[in-house]
Formats: structure tokens, C-alpha cells, sequence
């Protein structure tokens, strides 16, 4: 047998790849984190699977149950070693729940114990299979059907035993040399298979053959069009350089009188460019002329402005000292006020302890002394009240002199208050002194009765 693919392979295969394209996929339902927990104390043993939320305990044992491939090549030969096969065979499988629990001896290895004890039946399978080819149908079909015949029975035969899977088949056929079929087994009596073969081998080649023969008066009927496009290339590049050449006259015929234009064109612009410069110039000459002059217009202002500003600035400083002075003067002024009303509370206190040592004198002692006295604490009293006056008369006369130097403006009104308050002033004065002649004059007619003898 050669090691090269014959024809016939290759036609196989092909029907093969396009009934694999149709195949439906099948679905295991495989989970990549499947558990059985073993529960082991004493002498009792209870297998689960494993919830969600697990905590294992001392006597738990958790057990995975993974996803594994297994690849199994078998040979087979047909009609006496004329046709060998070559089967692979992938199988994806997981032990379902129930077989693990049914199988707790071969948890550790479960995998490895499938393999070994399935093996065989899965060999049978293929084996049952590649028995229906012998009809020689296959040749005309292909082998996908076949192929999808073994999966599927694999995958109900796993499942029935509680083994999810999904295998996968391919099958290689060869053939031996057709040249050399005289040197095979003497067994091999099938000339329908043989005829067959070779009638496939023949359409092969001929649609090679057509398809070879189809691809060399294309590649030649592309060779024939190229030249001819290569060929009107060069027809067109001709009459286009014939073109250029006399749009190329035609341009430098029109360029020279362009630029006879142009210089003549360039000549009155140029005259005219200077005269319109001369403008421009004195214009501009005039224009900064008159900028100056409004800048030095916009600095005069600008420094009267601030001349102005300057000077109300020194006025608002003058008149924030004088202010603050006014309240210096308004605080002290309070002061004496309140040292003015401090003392006059003092002496009102020793009246009152006057008054006070008047009574207890006019209980023990004669109405002389108590009159004598009244008459003091009288005198005392006026002598306090005029004090009094006094001093608020020249508060409030130092009050409106600090006034008429705080406020210049009403100079002659705080003159005239303060006049008035020196001729009130005097008038209290002489009520005072009215006061005590009359008090003298009262005295001296009390003391008349007081001095003589009683009868």
C-alpha cells in the first residue's frame, strides 16, 4: 500500500468535511464543578453532591468529578487489505452523579475505571459499524454517515450508563495502488467494489483533468488579455506623449504671451503701487500725528484725573482723622461724664449719712442743734447742687469747644451755645447767691426765738 493519498481518498474526504458541516452539535450537558461529598463515620457511609454553601466537616471527603477527553485509534481492513481504515476516535465524558454514587469504590480513579471497563464496549460499537460497510455503499455516500452513526451510538450507549459524553469520529481510508490490485490477497472476490473504485478513480481524474485543462485557457485567455491591454497601453501612451508634445508648444506660445502681459501688467502696478505707497505714507504721517495728539490730550486728562483723585484722597484721610479725634474726644468726654455722675452719687450717699446724723441729732438733741443742722445740711445741699451745675456747665462748655474744632463749619453757632451757656452759667450763680441770702435772712428771723428766755 502507498503512503500517498490516492484520488478516491481525496474525494472522500471531501464529502466527509461537508457532512461534517451539517451535523448537529450534540450537548452532554457537562458541569465543570460537579462534587460528590462522602460522608464517612464509623461504620456508615452516605454519599450527596455538594451544595452551594459547604462547609466540610472531619469525616467528609470531597471528590471531583472532571471533564476528560479519551482518544481511542483503531485499524480496520476491507475486502481482503484492498481498503484500510484508520479510526479516531475522541471522547469527552464526566461521571454523572448517579454512576458516582453507584461506583464509591472507584471515586480516587473513577475516570481511569471508565476507561478500562468501557473500552471494550466502545470498540464493539466501532466494530459493529465498520461490519456495514461491506456493501460498499460508502463509496458513493462517504463516511460521515458512518462516522455520525458511531458517535451517536457511543454517546447512548455511555448515557444509558450514566456517563455523559461526546465523542467525536473521523475515519481515514486508503486505498491500495489500483496498478498493483493483482498482487492482493487472493481472498478479495469483490469486483463490484473494485469496479467501483475505479469508476471513481476515473471520474476524479477527469474532473482533475477538466479542471486542470479549464485553469490553463484561463491562465492563457488572462496571458492573451494582458498583452492586448500592455498593447493599447503603449497605443495610448503614444498619443498621449504626441498630445503633450503639442499642448506643450501650444503652452510656451501662451506663456510668452503671458508674460509679455504679465511684465506690461506688472509695470503699471508697480507705478501705481508707488503712488498709492506716497499716499499710504502721508496718510500715515497724519494719522500719527493725530494719535499724538489725542495721547497727549487722553495724558493731560489722566493726570488731572489723578490730581483730583490725589486731592479728594488727602480731603477723606483729613477728614478720617478729625473724626477719629471727634470719637477720642466723644470717649474721654464720656469718662468725665461718667466719673462727673460717680461723684455726684458719692455725695448724694453723704448727704444721705448727713441727713441720717441730722435725725439721730434731732432725737437726742435739743431743736437748737437740729436746726442748726437743717441749716448745714441745707447749705450742704445747695453748696452740692451748684457744684453740680458747675461742672456740667463746664463739661458741656469743653464739649462744644471740642465741637467747634472738630466742625469748623458751624463755628458761629457753637459760639453763640457757648455764650449762652456762660450767661447761664452766671444767672445759676446768682440764684445761688439769692439762695443763701435768703437762707441767711430766713436764719437769723429762726434764731430770734430760739435764743430768748421763756417767761
Amino acid at each position: 500500500m502507498n503512503s500517498t493519498k490516492s484520488p478516491l481518498d481525496l474525494w472522500l474526504a471531501d464529502i466527509a468535511s461537508e457532512a461534517n458541516d451539517q451535523d448537529e452539535t450534540w450537548d452532554p450537558g457537562f458541569d465543570g464543578s460537579r462534587r460528590l461529598v462522602v460522608a464517612k463515620l464509623g461504620p456508615y457511609r452516605k454519599a450527596f453532591p455538594r451544595p452551594q454553601a459547604f462547609t466540610p466537616r472531619f469525616y467528609h471527603r470531597v471528590y471531583q468529578l472532571p471533564v476528560e477527553d479519551w482518544s481511542l485509534t483503531c485499524r480496520a481492513e476491507l475486502y481482503g487489505g484492498f481498503c484500510s481504515l484508520e479510526i479516531n476516535l475522541t471522547i469527552h465524558f464526566q461521571a454523572s452523579i448517579h454512576y458516582a454514587m453507584t461506583h464509591l469504590e472507584t471515586l480516587p480513579e473513577i475516570n481511569p475505571y471508565i476507561k478500562k471497563a468501557y473500552e471494550s464496549l466502545v470498540r464493539d460499537v466501532i466494530d459493529q459499524e465498520i461490519k456495514k460497510l461491506d456493501d460498499g455503499e460508502w463509496i458513493e455516500s462517504g463516511l460521515a454517515p458512518i462516522e455520525k452513526r458511531i458517535q451517536t451510538q457511543i454517546n447512548e450507549t455511555l448515557i444509558t450508563q450514566h456517563i455523559q459524553c461526546r465523542a467525536l469520529c473521523s475515519i481515514q481510508p486508503s486505498f491500495a495502488d489500483v496498478a498493483q490490485s493483482q498482487n492482493l490477497n487472493n481472498s478479495f472476490a469483490r469486483e463490484d467494489i473494485y469496479l467501483k473504485i475505479q469508476k471513481k478513480n476515473f471520474e476524479f481524474k477527469e474532473r482533475q483533468n477538466r479542471e486542470s485543462l479549464r485553469q490553463q485557457e484561463e491562465q492563457e485567455r488572462l496571458l492573451i488579455e494582458k498583452r492586448n491591454r500592455e498593447t493599447e497601453l503603449k497605443i495610448k501612451e503614444q498619443a498621449l506623449e504626441s498630445e503633450s508634445n503639442l499642448r506643450l508648444l501650444e503652452e510656451q506660445e501662451r506663456q510668452i504671451t503671458e508674460q509679455f502681459s504679465l511684465e506690461e501688467r506688472l509695470y503699471m502696478e508697480r507705478v501705481r503701487h508707488q503712488a498709492r505707497l506716497q499716499e499710504l505714507e502721508q496718510e500715515t504721517q497724519r494719522e500719527l500725528q493725530r494719535q499724538q495728539l489725542a495721547k497727549q490730550l487722553e495724558t493731560e486728562q489722566r493726570l488731572q484725573e489723578e490730581k483730583l483723585k490725589h486731592q479728594q484722597l488727602l480731603k477723606e484721610k483729613e477728614l478720617a482723622v478729625e473724626l477719629k479725634q471727634f470719637e477720642e474726644q466723644q470717649v474721654q468726654w464720656n469718662a468725665a461724664k461718667e466719673r462727673m455722675q460717680q461723684e455726684k452719687l458719692k455725695q448724694e450717699q453723704r448727704l444721705k449719712q448727713i441727713e441720717s446724723e441730722a435725725e439721730r441729732a434731732l432725737a437726742t438733741q435739743k431743736q437748737s442743734e437740729a436746726q442748726k443742722l437743717q441749716e448745714k445740711l441745707h447749705a450742704e445741699r445747695l453748696q452740692h447742687e451748684s457744684r453740680l451745675k458747675e461742672m456740667e456747665l463746664a463739661m458741656q462748655i469743653e464739649e462744644q469747644k471740642k465741637r467747634y474744632e472738630a466742625t469748623q463749619e458751624t463755628s458761629e453757632y457753637l459760639r453763640r451755645d457757648i455764650e449762652l451757656l456762660v450767661l447761664e452759667k452766671r444767672r445759676n450763680e446768682m440764684i445761688q447767691a439769692a439762695r443763701k441770702a435768703k437762707q441767711s435772712t430766713d436764719q437769723a428771723t429762726r434764731e430770734l426765738p430760739l435764743n430768748s428766755d421763756p417767761e
